[in-house]
This record gives C-alpha cells, structure tokens and sequence, in this order.
C-alpha cells in the first residue's frame, strides 16, 4: 500500500496538492479558485439575459448555456456534497411540479422546462456548497459588475456610434414596424429614453444596479473592496439605476433600504430582548400593509405606471381566468411561457408584443401548479426569508462561547432575497434564470449555513493576497 486512497486521498483524509475545506464547504479536489470562477461565470451568464442569445443566436445561446451545466455538474460530482442540508420545500415543490405532468395540458413543455429547472438549482447547490458567503459574495459582485459595466458601454456604443435601435442578431425585421420591445437596444441613451443593456429590458438592467449596489456596499463594509472603487462601482450603478426608471426596482430599492434598518436595528440589542421590537415592527407591518393596500391606485400613477401598473391588472384578470378552471392542481408547470403554446400565447397582449409570463410569480406558480403548488412554493419563500433574516440578525459565537462581532457579510442574503421577493410581485423571474438561480443559491447556502455560524476561513480575509490564501485545515497543520 502507498498510504493514499483509491480517490486520490491520503492517510489524512486530503488530495494531494489541492487545497480542500472542511464544514460547511464540500469541496473536494475541486480547486477554490476554479470553485469561484464557476460562480461568476454562471452569475454573469444568466443575468445576461438576452444579451446572450440577442449575439450568439439561440443555438449559440443554448450551447453555451449547456456548456455552464456541464461544467457545474463535473465540479458537482468532484465534490460531492451531502443533499441533507438542503431546503425540503424547494424539493417538494419541483416534486409536485413533477406530479403536474400526468395533468399538464403542455406535457412536453412540463418535462422540459423541470428538467432545466432542476439543472439550475444543481448549479445553484453547487456554488452553495463550495463557496463560503463571503466567496459568494465575490462572486455575485464580479459577475454582476461585468453585465452592468458591458451594459453602459454596449448602449454607449450604441447611442454614440450606430445611431438607431439595433435587433436580435437571429432576425431581421427590416422595413417593418415593430414595437420598441422588440429590439436589443433602442439606442436611447441620449435620448432621454430608457436604457435597456444586456438584458435586453430596462426593468431588468435596474434591478441588476440594484444588487450591483448592496453587494459592493456589503464588501465595502466588510473591507474587500477599497473606498475609491466601491464609490466608482455605486456611481455607475446610480447611473443605471437613473437612465432605466424602473418603478418596480425603486420599491425594491425603498424596501430594501428600510429592512437593512431594521435589521440592524433589531440585532443592536441582545435575542431575549427582541420581543418589544418585534411588536413593533408587527404593528409596523400591518399598519404599511393596509396604507399600500388602500393607496395602491395613487402610488401606482405616482410611480408613472397607471391605476393598472402599466396593464399588468389585464394581464393578472386573465391569468386569474385561468386560475378558476383549474385552482387546485393548475394546468401545469412550465416556467417561462412557451410562445407555441396558443393558450399562452394569446393571453397577453400589449401594444403589439405578446407578454410570456404572468407579471407575477405567485400568480404564475397558482396558475401553473394549483393552490398546492402555491402553497409549497409560499413555503419555500417563506423559510429563505427566515433563514436569511436569522442570517442578518443571529447572533454567533465562536469556539469560546464569546459573541462574534457584526460582519456586514450577514446582511447580503436578506437584502437580496427582499429585492427578488419584492420584484417577483410585478415580475415572474423568481421562477426562471438568473433569479431563479440566486434565489436557490441563497435559499440552500442559507440552510446549510447561516452567515454567523460559518467558522472562520483564512482565506476570506479582507484584501487577503490569493498567494497567501489558506484554509482552515491549513491553519492547524
């Protein structure tokens, strides 16, 4: 015997020459670094959004986006990571979307659209599992900063150089007169028009800025990100964040900016002495909820949107049409509508473009999956919003019992998780790409770890030199 493993393992339980981490890491042979570079690459990707199939085509589009699953899978299976700390509603809810097919009226778009959604959440427990927060963090901040900063320059180059709206590179419309939406950019930079970026869509790009924003903040904070750049960063965000106007993203950014005080509020004073606060924020709450419910109308024109946010209110009277003929077990999953689908299809028109979604997740998942569905996707909702809240207010100890101070990295789950959550009432992209994979991302880091119970890893100190990184069985060698 050479003292090694039939894995590659040594006595000690290590693979020689790669560093490895212990709980609540899996990580295996699979090198941290390209651990992270799989993070940014798949993050950057899918909050592309149409920039990727808008150049590459769609076959190009798919082929790419094949070659990000392949790859997380082979780091996946390197890995190894245990399934047991994961979230089980999340299971539940692809369960019964699975069970959906025997009722589905579009069987095919069913199996296909879970089995991409499955592969999605396999590669959001993979980044989970082998990155810690302060990594996924990093990893959030690099592939998002890349969409927003391609995104200026591509309608920089746009407005400066070519000088009228530009389509997809897979059609050409040529003479005919089609709808602003339809094209890649409308070359409006200049214009006083709303920018749209890689995208492809002014909501989404805004709400890019807006995760751009808190996760800088969050390494700023944390001292991972120097003054001088963190504010160049912010800039460009606001920047975005001004030419794309987006109602729905300026809530996101209200709410998120007032649950960070509360927050923080909340974890100033000790666990057992929360109780007071928490009826504050009760009473708080219910008192919002009703104004916001009673001023709906008027913010909403405030916002510029209509009394009927901008036709959502047609768009949701029909689904909810849809709804009454099968509120039990829905009509089945498919995610994202699928434009061959007549039902679908010619259920949401707007101005010459037809709408493929609901404009509103839970709306969609009650439509899709029934009151079931709902009911299970409410739970897995619910349990990230706690878990992500625990995350930002738990308080944790160390090896000694002794409180361990406030990290801003706590903060990140539960401020992104309200910007997905608050989006998803105007917008369906909780329930596909990017969103869907961050949501997931969060939801299963957050159930194997919460951010103040992670021990502390060498390697995720601020400004640490990649050269003199190390891990924690490293540190006790």
């Amino acid at each position: 015997m050479t003292g090694q493993a039939n894995d590659g393992r040594d006595r000690s339980g290590r693979y020689p020459g790669v560093v490895t981490n212990t709980w609540p890491l899996a990580r295996g042979p699979v090198p941290e670094r390209e651990a992270f570079a799989f993070g940014a690459t798949t993050l950057f990707v899918l909050f592309a959004g149409d920039a990727v199939p808008n150049t590459l085509t769609w076959v190009g589009a798919g082929i790419l986006w094949a070659l990000v699953a392949v790859w997380g899978v082979t780091i996946l299976v390197r890995a190894r990571p245990p399934l047991v700390r994961t979230p089980w509603p999340l299971w539940a809810f692809l369960a019964w979307c699975l069970v959906s097919v025997a009722w589905s009226h579009w069987r095919f778009a069913t199996i296909s659209s879970l089995i991409v959604q499955v592969i999605c959440v396999a590669v959001a427990f993979t980044i989970a599992s082998t990155l810690t927060w302060r990594r996924i963090a990093d990893a959030l901040s690099l592939g998002l900063r890349w969409v927003l900063l391609l995104s200026l320059l591509f309608e920089a180059v746009v407005a400066v150089f070519v000088r009228h709206p530009i389509a997809p590179i897979w059609t050409d419309y040529g003479d005919a007169d089609i709808p602003d939406a339809f094209y890649f950019s409308r070359a409006e930079l200049f214009t006083g028009g709303r920018i749209q970026g890689l995208p492809g869509n002014a909501n989404l790009l805004a709400m890019v800025a807006l995760l751009v924003a808190i996760v800088v903040v969050v390494q700023l904070a944390e001292g991972r990100m120097r003054r001088a750049r963190a504010t160049g960063w912010l800039v460009l965000a606001a920047l975005a964040f001004v030419l794309t106007r987006s109602s729905t993203v300026i809530a996101a950014a209200l709410v998120v900016a007032v649950v960070a005080l509360v927050a923080v509020w909340v974890r100033r004073v000790p666990t057992e002495r929360r109780t007071p606060r928490y009826l504050v924020l009760a009473v708080g709450a219910v008192v919002v909820a009703v104004a916001a419910f009673l001023l709906r109308g008027p913010v909403s024109e405030l916002l510029g949107k209509g009394s009927d946010a901008t036709g959502r209110g047609e768009i949701w009277a029909k689904v909810l049409g849809l709804i009454d003929q099968h509120a039990v077990v829905g009509w089945g999953w498919i995610g994202y509508w699928w434009p061959g689908i007549p039902t679908l299809a010619d259920l949401a028109h707007r101005k010459g473009v037809t709408y493929l979604q609901a404009h509103d997740a839970y709306l969609d998942v009650w439509m899709q999956t029934g009151i079931i569905g709902l009911v299970l996707f409410g739970l897995y909702v619910v349990t990230t919003l706690w878990r992500s809240w625990a995350c930002a207010t738990r308080i944790g100890y160390d090896a000694a019992l002794r409180p361990r101070p406030f990290d801003p990295v706590s903060l990140l789950p539960l401020l992104v998780v309200v910007a997905l959550l608050v989006q998803s009432v105007a917008e369906s992209r909780l329930l596909y790409q990017g969103n869907w994979v961050l949501f997931a991302l969060l939801a299963i880091k957050a159930r194997i770890v919460l951010t103040g119970e992670e021990p502390a890893s060498t390697g995720d100190g601020p400004r640490t030199p990649p050269a003199k990184r190390e891990f924690r069985w490293a540190a006790t060698r």
